[in-house]
């Protein structure tokens, strides 16, 4: 049996003078109901370790981004289980 999901892909680099110096990747469920899938690489450690605090902010802004992004897919299946419970009650009312 085949089962597919829908889902939502971030892609996010942090770049010290024009240079990428952290790649992230996350991936959440389309309808937010799966926990986020966030992946941090360090790209060149030499400018990491000579720039760690912009860094290790950029990390948490993706992080924050993820979070948003879940919560706002969460939000918009809500939005329509609502919607469409209310059309269900209506037609069968």
């Amino acid at each position: 049996m085949l089962k597919t999901t829908k889902n939502i892909t971030l892609v996010g680099q942090s770049l010290i003078a024009n240079a990428q110096v952290i790649y992230m990747n996350a991936s959440i469920s389309a309808d937010g109901s799966t926990n986020a899938n966030i992946n941090t690489s360090i790209t060149n450690q030499t400018v990491y370790e000579a720039n760690k605090t912009e860094c290790r902010k950029d990390i948490s802004d993706f992080q924050t981004a993820v979070y948003a992004a879940q919560d706002e897919a969460t939000t918009a299946t809500s939005t329509t289980a609502n919607t469409t419970t209310a059309t269900s009650s209506t037609t069968t009312a």
